[in-house]
């Protein structure tokens, strides 16, 4: 094993220690990919690790698959596919998740991040599909339904930005969520997380080589600087003249 752990394996590490198995998201028969996508990369930017999702009932002619909104976001994710929403709820019921869900209702509780609700040891928060929003069985199965208060004509918003709200307030209610995963489910999300942040065979080996003895986590987990560039498509940088990598 090598002196000094690479840096890409540092960050991983870092990442690891601030994901949370407390938190379960649960996506809805979403119609459209790229707003799955876009759930997707927030769910795991905001550290999210069990992303569950609800087919549509009939299924739709082609099956979902990631694309290239979520950025890769899915690598690094727990994500399980429900064909069924009864199938869906019978297995938060098994592994005693309570239920959140989104709810435009106006009897749904006002999630307001000056009154934040007491957060129970596992939570499935529940966002349903574009245009009718959570079925009524996942209602009707609910322990408790939220809205989000609205201020103006717009009556929801976009699924990625109700995610992020959501999750915004309920890390905010309880931010000891926040590196919680027991030391066998790092274990395992590691071994695959390694695996995948390596190019080649070799590589392979050589950050296999470090996983029953983890390096530190970088204080940072985001990318170093070189790599935080903005990310510009061809076209847009060459209509607004600006220079691409």
């Amino acid at each position: 094993m090598p002196e000094e752990a690479p840096r890409r394996l540092k960050r991983a590490e870092a990442v690891l220690a601030r994901r949370t198995g407390r938190f379960l998201l649960v996506l809805e028969r979403c119609t459209d990919r790229h707003n799955a996508d876009a759930v997707l990369r927030t769910a795991e930017g905001f550290g999210i690790q069990k992303v569950w999702m609800v087919e549509q009932d009939p299924p739709a002619p082609k099956a979902w698959s990631p694309g290239t909104v979520s950025k890769g976001a899915d690598r690094w994710l727990d994500l399980e596919i429900f064909p069924k929403v009864d199938d869906c709820i019978e297995a938060l019921r098994e592994q005693n998740w309570e239920i959140w869900a989104t709810d435009l209702g106006e009897d749904a509780d006002e999630l307001d991040g000056g009154e934040l609700p007491e957060i129970p040891a596992k939570v499935a928060l529940v966002l349903g599909r574009e245009s009718d929003g959570v079925s009524e069985k996942f209602l009707a199965a609910a322990d408790r339904r939220l809205r989000l208060p609205m201020q103006g004509f717009a009556e929801s918003l976009n699924l990625s930005v109700a995610a992020g709200l959501f999750l915004a307030t309920l890390f905010q209610a309880c931010p000891q969520a926040r590196g919680d995963l027991t030391d066998s489910e790092k274990d395992s999300i590691r071994r695959r997380w390694y695996s995948t942040l390596a190019t080649s065979d070799a590589q392979r080996k050589e950050f296999m080589a470090w996983v029953d003895h983890p390096p530190d986590p970088l204080d940072d987990p985001r990318p170093s600087p070189e790599f935080r560039r903005p990310r510009v498509p061809k076209r847009a940088a060459e209509r607004y003249g600006i220079e691409r990598d």
